[in-house]
């Protein structure tokens, strides 16, 4: 005889269980609040029930004999299913009294009492209580909802006094906390806990709307950035901490919690599985399975040994996220790519309101960087890029010496980026400085971006970096130069590149893409195009008189190719980030002191001469690199003298 497994809810999140459930061979039944959840066609048993209505739930399982009583991925289930399994000596992971606290924001807070990764935070159940708030800016949150429901950032008591009774609302105990707000990166754990220790620990970065309240769920990365980092060992501090103080004492854990300054702090903890699909997740990345190490724990009593070797390649969930009242465009995803592709709708279905802003509609997981795409890849930075990484990534050269690319147009892009999980847009024309300059010139500088972006946008790929220029900036401020420097391209080709940034950042905030802009220093190499460079290189061969012009009072920021492909695949790793980073050595450097650098790199008898009464560009420009270095972990491997002596073995 079938053993029965009754699912509390039987939504989206519940999904995987019902499956596992069934393809184990169980007699699975279930129970909702409502009777349109996506799961319950694939239920053997389906009564309406709230899933919070312990008596009643209790009722069914006497009624139907069910063997075991479980959910995933919804907090308000966790108590109905720990106290009917306690009642009734059934097997069950935490008490319901931890499960009672756990799903309790202010209950939890006490719990958690003196702790450096606990918040400042206060209850109330009026407005008058509120005002007693002295932590701006905070959260407020019900103390007893799921899935962001009712949940606001404010900054100032006026701003709460709006979003007050919209979020007790959601309460059912009338009820709402008060947290301090925290201003950083928000990353999840899940964690199994046996016999009150944590065997398993996987930490992820957690992607959310920046333009929405809440922390309502974008996307999940692995690894995470704070891997191999002292923050990650703090947040195995604040795991250990939670889970002997809340009495988690078997099974999963999730945990979502903020960093700032590198320290982290819990925002909420449950003992289930999350419910955004993360056991497939890292199932992908490590070969762990979390849904079934649970359930063979929960309904046969064992765990095995959980080792793993992380895969090398980075590993994301992506949700679909659209509007909620809205008519379900399966089309629009069609194209993406995905290792694992799942829809909650089908075509035309109306977007339920769940969290009111946008809903999840689905989801895929995949690699990235993995497949990558180099638009215009045949070039200077391209063909270095790919002699260093071909083995680090699948690389497709899109452009018109690879013979499937012939005007960079919308269909031909489509055609060549399908199956791509990353692109690197650095196809550009750089007109001789000869030639008469307009903007018609560099015309197709910019319709290139555009193209590559709406073709990009089509297909899913978000992990974008586009190579911009050191010459959108002006030449007359202070160095070194940061990215809100002051913009004022110094030719047509700067104007170029900075129209090409800005149709980035509006593809970043209309779209939801990851674009990042990576203004590059002059690169020197083989085939670079710096003619003072490529001078002194030539005559450093031959032995010749390197010549200087004037005083060589004027300084450059100057990057080896090596090192800026280093750059483009450091940006490609930050899957998650937008915005605009310098990439360049960081220091101002005279004609002088890079005339003597190819002489001593080349190991040349050459000489430098000072022609004084020659004009020089006296002006001083260079990077300030300080965010590229703390946000891409990117810094330069090369001196000026070590670029060289390694472009003498090429030449």
């Amino acid at each position: 005889m079938k053993k029965k497994l009754l699912i509390l809810g039987a939504g989206n999140a519940q999904i995987d269980l019902i499956k596992y459930a069934k393809d184990k061979g169980f007699e699975v039944h279930g129970v909702s609040y409502t009777n349109t959840d996506s799961g319950i066609p694939m239920l053997d048993y389906f009564e309406q029930i709230n899933i919070i209505d312990t008596e009643k739930v209790e009722e069914y399982v006497r009624k139907n004999s069910i063997d075991y009583i479980y959910s995933v991925g919804s907090d308000i289930a966790v108590p109905t299913f720990c106290k009917v399994a306690e009642n009734l000596d059934m097997f069950h992971f935490v008490s319901s009294k931890t499960a009672e606290i756990c799903c309790n924001k202010h209950m939890m807070r006490d719990a958690l009492g003196k702790s450096n990764f606990n918040l400042p935070f206060m209850y109330c159940s009026n407005l008058d209580e509120a005002k007693k708030a002295d932590f701006y800016p905070l959260m407020i949150k019900p103390v007893d909802s799921q899935g962001q429901r009712g949940v606001y950032s404010v900054k100032s008591y006026e701003e709460l006094e709006k979003c007050f009774e919209q979020s007790i609302g959601f309460s059912k105990s009338g009820q709402v906390i008060l947290e301090k707000f925290v201003l950083g990166d928000e990353v999840s754990v899940n964690a199994y806990v046996y016999d009150g220790k944590v065997i398993f620990s996987m930490l992820s970065d957690r992607e959310s709307f920046n333009n929405l309240p809440g922390g309502i769920i974008k996307a999940h990365h692995l690894p995470s950035k704070y891997e191999n980092t002292c923050t990650k060992q703090l947040v195995e501090e604040l795991v250990s901490e939670a889970v002997s103080k809340l009495e988690i004492n078997n099974g999963p854990v999730y945990f979502q919690i903020k960093i700032e300054n590198g320290h982290p702090y819990l925002i909420e903890v449950t003992p289930r599985l999350d419910g955004c699909h993360m056991w497939r997740l890292i199932k992908e990345y490590t070969g762990v399975n979390l849904l079934d190490i649970t359930m063979t724990h929960f309904l046969y009593g064992t765990v095995a040994d959980i080792s793993y070797n992380a895969s090398d390649m980075p590993m994301h969930t992506e949700f679909f996220c659209e509007a909620p009242d809205t008519e379900f465009d399966i089309s629009k995803y069609e194209k993406y790519t995905g290792d694992i592709k799942c829809f909650y709708y089908k075509n035309g279905d109306r977007v339920r309101r769940m969290n009111g802003y946008m809903e999840k509609c689905g989801y895929r997981i995949f690699a990235a960087p993995h497949r990558l795409a180099l638009i215009g890849g045949s070039g200077f930075i391209g063909s270095t890029f790919k002699s260093m990484y071909s083995e680090n990534f699948e690389i497709t050269d899109v452009s018109r010496k690879s013979s499937n690319i012939v005007n960079y147009d919308y269909n031909e892009l489509l055609t060549a980026l399908t199956g791509c999980d990353s692109a690197v847009i650095l196809a550009a024309k750089k007109v001789n400085a000869k030639e008469k300059q307009s903007l018609e010139l560099y015309e197709d500088n910019i319709k290139i971006v555009e193209n590559s972006l709406e073709a990009c946008k089509t297909l899913g790929i978000k992990n974008i970096v586009f190579v911009s220029s050191r010459c959108v900036y002006s030449n007359s401020q202070a160095s070194p130069i940061p990215e809100s420097g002051d913009i004022a391209p110094i030719n047509y080709y700067g104007i170029s590149k900075y129209t090409g940034e800005m149709l980035c950042e509006y593809y970043n905030r209309n779209y939801g893409m990851n674009i990042k802009i990576l203004r590059l220093s002059q690169v020197i190499g083989k085939s670079e195009g710096g003619y003072m460079t490529e001078l002194f290189v030539k005559n450093a061969l031959c032995g010749e008189k390197l010549s200087l012009y004037g005083k060589s009072e004027g300084k450059r920021d100057y990057i080896y190719v090596k090192d800026a492909c280093l750059g483009v695949k450091k940006a490609l790793e930050a899957y998650e980030k937008t915005g605009i980073y310098n990439i360049g050595s960081g220091i101002g450097t005279t004609s002088k002191q890079l005339a003597e650098s190819v002489i001593k790199g080349f190991n040349s008898v050459s000489e430098t001469v000072q022609l004084t009464d020659k004009k020089e560009d006296t002006s001083i420009s260079f990077l300030d690199v300080t965010k590229a270095k703390n946000e891409l972990c990117f810094e330069c491997a090369y001196s000026l003298e070590d670029a060289f002596a390694d472009l003498k073995k090429e030449l």
